[in-house]
């Protein structure tokens, strides 16, 4: 995986005029999904991670672009079809958000938190009705 333009830990993105720096993402997610591994119903459709640090980097890739930072390493994000497949659902969905949503108040200021915490939820409501479209196109398909 390619890192070599990756941003100083003090590098930092504007959302709205709240400022994250590229540690702070890391940190969060860092955690998040070692509560992840450890959460009795949200690791199991992890159980395909096989690199955790690769998939924590990737992560924060994730969220360092989606923040407004600048890409620097190479990776499709393609959420819908591979959370389709690992058995999203909106319970797990809600799991997954409350033990994000905690984790973010464990790492950040409120006002980081607050910030992260709605874009998060919108993402996981956007996530929820685009997985609705695919679970439907996907059994149409396989119905041919």
């Amino acid at each position: 995986m390619q890192n070599e333009n990756r941003p100083d830990p003090k590098d930092t993105v504007y959302v709205n005029g709240v400022s994250f720096s590229n540690h702070d993402l890391y940190i969060v997610v860092e955690d998040f999904y070692t509560r992840i591994q450890q959460d009795p119903i949200l690791h199991v459709p992890f159980l395909s991670v096989v690199d955790w640090p690769e998939h924590i980097q990737k992560i924060t890739h994730f969220w360092w672009i989606r923040f407004g930072g600048p890409a620097y390493m190479f990776s499709e994000y393609n959420p819908v079809a591979k959370h389709f497949f690992a058995g999203f659902n909106p319970e797990l969905l809600q799991r997954w958000l409350s033990l994000f949503h905690a984790t973010l108040e464990t790492h950040l200021s409120q006002k980081q938190a607050s910030l992260w915490k709605n874009i998060s939820t919108r993402m996981g409501d956007a996530l929820t009705i685009k997985n609705e479209l695919f679970k439907q196109t996907y059994e149409t398909d396989s119905k041919k």
